[in-house]
């Protein structure tokens, strides 16, 4: 059995790397907001979240470029057994965000904010919102979540779980204003658990682009299940 290890100066670069997607997400707010006032670009929600996320694949995609290019040469030779075992993850996080969704359905929660978001800007651009959600954010996410976390320990279940419930965190931010909002951190069940799966995966692959693929297909099935739920924007 591995003994447990962390390594400080993982932990640093790890914490660096969570702060580098707020500020980012911060700045390109701020530099959208300019260029709106100038009139270069019109305010539009599907536009400024197309804006944020190109520039915040393109800024993680720099950083990490030796493991984007390392990991595609494997992933060439490779991409069978990896996106077998991605997927395999994928399908015990798919469960257990199921199982997850039946117990806020049994509390009768509300849809958290970043749900009701994304079908907002489903129906106010498709095509923008479709590439962002599918493309986009799965890049923007694995490298930030599941490459920029993976060094602080050897540890595999303390990695994937850290990098899982980050990740699902994020997605309840707007969602909890006070005490009375506690209840809606169940939503950290379905949210977590694909993080967690995504994690088990790149620990196991240690292949970044297995993550990306079923994060790109996970995203795709739930954007077709959103617009046939929500009334058939198709």
């Amino acid at each position: 059995m591995k003994k447990l290890q962390i390594n400080p100066k993982e932990v640093f670069k790890s914490i660096g790397i969570l702060c580098l997607y707020f500020f980012l997400q911060f700045l390109l707010a701020i530099i959208y907001v300019v260029l709106t006032e100038l009139k270069v670009l019109p305010f539009n929600d599907s536009l400024y979240n197309f804006f944020v996320y190109v520039f915040m694949s393109l800024s993680i995609s720099l950083i990490y470029i030796k493991t984007i290019i390392k990991d595609f040469k494997d992933f060439r030779h490779n991409y069978k057994a990896i996106l077998k075992t991605t997927f395999n993850y994928w399908l015990k996080g798919l469960f257990i965000s199921y199982l997850g969704s039946i117990i806020i359905t049994m509390f009768n929660l509300p849809e958290v904010t970043n749900q009701s978001e994304v079908v907002s800007l489903l129906k106010d651009n498709l095509l923008l919102s479709s590439f962002m959600t599918i493309i986009l954010a799965p890049i923007t996410e694995e490298l930030f979540f599941r490459r920029g976390l993976r060094k602080f320990t050897n540890n595999k279940h303390l990695y994937a779980f850290t990098s899982g419930l980050i990740f699902g965190g994020l997605h309840l931010i707007t969602s909890i204003h006070g005490l009375n909002d506690l209840p809606m951190l169940l939503y950290l069940i379905p949210y977590s658990s694909l993080g967690v799966a995504f994690a088990y995966a790149y620990y196991d692959t240690d292949n970044i682009y297995g993550s990306i693929c079923l994060h790109a297909m996970h995203n795709s099935i739930s954007i077709i299940l959103s617009l046939f739920l929500t009334g058939g924007i198709l």
